[in-house]
């Protein structure tokens, strides 16, 4: 019989993560280009797609309280990604899945538009019901019934003062934002932790298999 050596992979090899870097649930641990197209770990791995998982146990980044496995856009030379939603086109195509959900509070944000001061646009799954918020307001649901495990579809663009999200195809979201010093995010944003009541072992886990933006 032919002997086979498994292939190791590494997220960088799935994801151009060229404009990136990565916050991580553990000692407030960023990694940044061109460490993070080596970096791997529990928390960013490669299962097919490219696996974020966050322990409700996890350290949360400063300014926030709950722990997060998620990329943060960044600049060809490192520094952080900065845009208007007034000026240009400014698009984040991913192909993603949820898999799992804490237990308490299962709640995770998978994709975001922030400014340098505040959330912006989030896009979060509550139980089974996978919605898009601005700020403190649900402005659309993309799917009221989101079975864990599913693949699906997204686009999140923001231009001429309006931010638009589509959802497998279908336009779920047109809403009005004038805002400066914008930057993309995805990956796994828990929104519980031990404080909420769920148990250290309890987590969130999400796939991305096709992450794509663009500026123009």
């Amino acid at each position: 019989m032919p002997k086979f050596t498994s292939i190791f992979v590494k997220p960088s090899q799935v994801l151009d993560l060229a404009y990136w870097k990565i916050n991580l649930p553990a000692h407030n641990k960023q990694v940044t280009q061109p460490q993070l197209s080596n970096f791997h770990d529990d928390a960013f791995r490669v299962v097919g797609a490219v696996q974020f998982t966050v322990m409700c146990n996890g350290e949360a980044q400063p300014g926030s309280k709950y722990p997060r496995s998620e990329l943060r856009e960044m600049n060809a030379d490192g520094s952080n990604a900065s845009w208007s939603s007034t000026s240009g086109i400014h698009r984040m195509d991913l192909t993603q899945r949820i898999n799992h959900l804490p237990v308490v509070k299962p709640h995770l944000v998978c994709g975001q538009i922030h400014s340098a001061t505040e959330y912006l646009i989030l896009v979060g799954i509550d139980s089974n019901r996978l919605y898009v918020r601005y700020i403190d307001e649900v402005i659309g649901i993309l799917d009221d019934d989101y079975h864990l495990g599913t693949y699906f579809n997204m686009t999140i663009q923001a231009s001429q003062g309006y931010v638009d999200v589509f959802y497998n195809n279908a336009h779920k979201v047109h809403y009005p934002m004038d805002k400066q010093g914008c930057y993309f995010k995805a990956g796994c944003y828990l929104q519980s932790n031990t404080n909420m009541g769920d148990m250290p072992t309890a987590y969130g886990q999400v796939e991305i298999s096709r992450l794509v933006v663009s500026h123009s």
